[in-house]
């Protein structure tokens, strides 16, 4: 017995040496580990920066900069366009350029055992010019099966697909979720979704990753633009289908949040009006989650939507001029924020800190903001359902009074749509994701099952906590750091 359980031991010593040699020294780090960016003293001057907003930009533009895979989309080989070659006419929106099926997941903090690729595809601007464009796919360990309508699978059965459109990030290449450590948003939705078993198709947007076409002409990021968010999302499928065949089923819901819950809606809206463009994707829809959706451009902050929509009006509007709206504070801070490619929390230092940089006349002044609306909002179309939309009462970005304004006015115009409005008492902007993440998810299975809707035609629900409002945390205050080197491995459970 002794014998034995020395030789156990002996045995069980042995182990632990060998998991000791493998374990590497451990190395404190932090969240601006790998950037060191200060602002010149004359960035500083010119866009008239206290020090504590000047120390802000510079710990946020860190921070930033820290959570690019690979360096970012200005460093990385992945984004750089391939020669159209053999084209007996123009490139055809949808046609996909390049594919990276295995995108090394060294460099992001997606969850273990999912597996990320990348795609460059051509998409259109609002105007029609076929552009190039990029995007991901999250796929699944298992794919989620489903025994139900239409939509019945088996374990051969290609992986259903759930088309997520993201929230605002930015209006600069860097500001791209393909190339953001968490894909922008994370446990909020694309890794929900692929941890709950869907292929999570997602375009950046156009003028996000790629800014310059093959001619070399910018690519601006036409912020807001419900019908171009949708076309880039719509064009994304079609790539992505192409890119991995047999992989992905036809069938889709559309999910989105903010600018995205816009897109998300305007891409229902798309399916509705321009069928004979997306005959496939009309066939495939299943539904679409709205959340805090951008239905208004212009009824959410001045001081950010006035910017960053300004910074690339001139290219939907020959005459339009960054004067007309900003003052000559905001055209200064402006032009930093091109300086260092911030995106929304650099954004938020520079115009919502100190001064004036929005003219209060801008509307009156000039036409541009109007017509803008006209082209770029969602709501109050027909589209195609069924819909769900989710919007908290608390939220500061997109205002609850708008989103109840989209949908009365949707609703009174198309009394026969299958559109469901959730409200949240409570709840602010992005926490509206999480809040009803268990609900979107069974919609999304309902959907895919090919179960009815709750109920025919429009209908709103107000939904209430289970403990008193006042117990929850009100803002995310986390975020998934990278630890991806073996040298931090020992920030994650359990380490290597």
């Amino acid at each position: 017995m002794y014998l034995a359980t020395a030789a156990l031991l002996g045995a069980l010593a042995c182990v632990r040496l060998g998991v000791d040699a493998q374990v590497p020294p451990a190395t404190p780090q932090s969240t601006g580990f790998n950037s060191s960016f200060t602002l010149s003293h004359e960035q500083v001057q010119l866009a008239q920066l206290s020090e504590s907003v000047a120390r802000s930009i510079e710990a946020i533009t860190n921070y930033d900069r820290s959570q690019l895979a690979f360096g970012g989309p200005l460093e990385d080989d992945f984004y750089t366009l391939p020669p159209l070659t053999n084209q007996a006419g123009p490139v055809a929106p949808g046609t996909l350029l390049k594919v990276q099926p295995v995108t090394d997941p060294t460099s992001y903090v997606i969850p273990p055992n999912t597996a990320l690729s990348r795609i460059l595809y051509t998409t259109t601007n609002l105007n029609g010019t076929v552009i190039p464009t990029s995007g991901f796919v999250l796929w699944p360990y298992q794919p989620r099966r489903f025994s139900g309508g239409s939509t019945r699978t088996n374990s051969s059965s290609p992986a259903p697909v759930v088309l997520w459109t993201h929230g605002a990030s930015g209006t600069f290449p860097n500001n791209s979720p393909s190339s953001h450590r968490a894909l922008w948003f994370g446990y909020a939705a694309p890794f929900a979704l692929a941890l709950d078993g869907y292929a999570v198709v997602a375009p950046d947007y156009a003028g996000l990753g790629i800014s310059k076409s093959w001619d070399g002409s910018d690519i601006p990021h036409e912020f807001l633009a419900g019908p171009a968010a949708a076309n880039d999302a719509l064009y994304a499928l079609c790539a992505a289908w192409d890119a991995f065949p047999g992989m992905l089923s036809s069938d889709f819901v559309v999910v989105g949040h903010s600018q995205g819950g816009g897109a998300a809606w305007a891409v229902s809206e798309a399916l509705e009006a321009r069928p004979d463009e997306f005959p496939r994707q009309v066939r495939g829809h299943r539904g679409t989650v709205a959340g805090s959706p951008t239905t208004d451009v212009f009824a959410g902050l001045p001081e950010v939507v006035l910017p960053w929509v300004g910074m690339v009006l001139d290219k939907v509007f020959s005459d339009f001029r960054l004067e007309s709206w900003l003052t000559p504070l905001g055209i200064a801070r402006t032009k930093l924020l091109g300086e260092v490619q911030g995106g929304i929390g650099v954004t938020q230092q520079l115009y919502l800190s100190d001064g004036d940089v929005v003219k209060a006349d801008y509307n009156e002044t000039s036409w541009h903001a109007a017509a803008y609306h006209r082209l770029a909002s969602s709501g109050r179309k027909a589209f195609k359902g069924p819909m769900l939309v989710l919007q908290g009462t608390d939220d500061l970005y997109v205002r609850y009074e708008t989103t109840d304004s989209t949908v009365r006015d949707t609703c009174d115009s198309f009394p026969g749509a299958e559109l469901e409005f959730l409200v949240l008492p409570g709840v602010a902007h992005v926490p509206a994701l999480p809040a009803t993440q268990p609900l979107w998810l069974r919609w999304i299975a309902d959907r895919f099952e090919g179960r009815p809707v709750a109920r025919d035609g429009c209908h709103r629900r107000k939904l209430k906590s289970f403990l008193p409002i006042e117990q929850y945390q009100v803002h995310g205050n986390s975020f998934p750091q990278w630890a991806g080197s073996p040298e931090y491995s020992y920030q994650v459970p359990l380490g290597p």
